[in-house]
């Protein structure tokens, strides 16, 4: 048994216990908020991600541990102590305590992270760490922006989706009359809880399969027009099925539930972005010669 390695994660164990109950109360209306949230549920499964990421990489984040307490980390758990303690001031299960307990919990883990395993660790671990600011609450203003936007959006595929058929459409704002069937672009047709969590897998998948901080970038920033195609592909599909097979296809599970299925399209739609950007890599990687040769 590696007994320094087990030292440190019973340090790191035994820490992350502190804060949880130092910061139980404001914890609980944060995470109350992510379970009852529709835009923003994605936050209980940010530190599942870190977790996983960290363990994936587990050989190279812990191939030299060495706990040190410095003055960076103790001065990390003096302001996580500080917000921790703002927080209990602050209105109960209000927006400013949520985002202000998210950042306690962000500073507090990390460095209970690099007190119990080093700064070599923690540096390694920066990636899934960083990750860990994904569960701080995004203003409902943002929120509100984006869904707006994404509603608009996805009305202007759904219209140019439309144009493309025989169909006659009368479009009136987010309002679509067709023959026999009229349907509404609403806001929970804006796809911002997919968008948001197809995010988030785009810049795990993006750190993990590609070298270079702009293709990173690119294939992150393509998750936003795909979700917008996808999400007009979705109301028209349905709003076909509804008019030539059966009229509840509007009102039914597939239209309520069927989010998953529609994500996973999302996703699969943007493995020819990764395949793309990766086949940039390799010509990267590749010698001169070999370039030359293969020209």
């Amino acid at each position: 048994m590696d007994y320094p390695k087990t030292r440190s994660y019973l340090t790191f164990a035994g820490l992350l216990l502190l804060l949880v109950v130092a910061a139980f109360v404001p914890l609980s209306h944060l995470l109350s908020f992510a379970y009852q949230s529709g835009e923003q549920s994605y936050i209980l499964l940010v530190p599942v991600l870190t977790a996983c990421l960290i363990y994936r990489d587990a050989d190279r984040v812990f191939a030299e541990v060495k706990p040190a307490f410095t003055p960076a980390t103790l001065s990390m758990f003096a302001v996580a102590a500080a917000l921790i303690c703002l927080a209990y001031f602050l209105e109960a299960g209000s927006e400013l305590q949520m985002v202000v307990t998210a950042l306690a919990v962000v500073i507090s883990v990390s460095a209970s992270f690099s007190a119990a395993f080093g700064t070599t660790a923690a540096r390694a671990a920066l990636f899934p760490l960083g990750m860990l600011l994904w569960i701080v609450p995004l203003p409902a203003v943002c929120v509100d922006w984006l869904t707006v936007t994404l509603q608009r959006a996805s009305a202007d595929m759904v219209d140019f989706i439309f144009r493309l058929t025989p169909l006659p459409v009368f479009r009136s704002g987010f309002i679509f009359e067709l023959p026999g069937q009229s349907i509404e672009v609403a806001k929970e047709c804006s796809g911002i809880r997919s968008s948001l969590s197809l995010i988030i897998l785009a810049m795990i998948i993006a750190h993990e399969s590609l070298w270079g901080n702009w293709r990173r970038a690119v294939l992150v920033i393509s998750t936003v027009p795909l979700v917008v195609f996808k999400n007009g592909v979705r109301i028209v599909a349905l709003t076909l099925l509804a008019m030539y097979v059966d009229p509840s296809f509007l009102t039914g599970s597939l239209h309520h539930q069927g989010g998953v299925v529609f994500f996973i399209i999302g996703l699969l739609m943007l493995l020819p972005v990764l395949a793309l950007l990766r086949r940039g890599d390799a010509t990267r990687n590749l010698s001169p010669q070999t370039r030359a040769a293969g020209a």
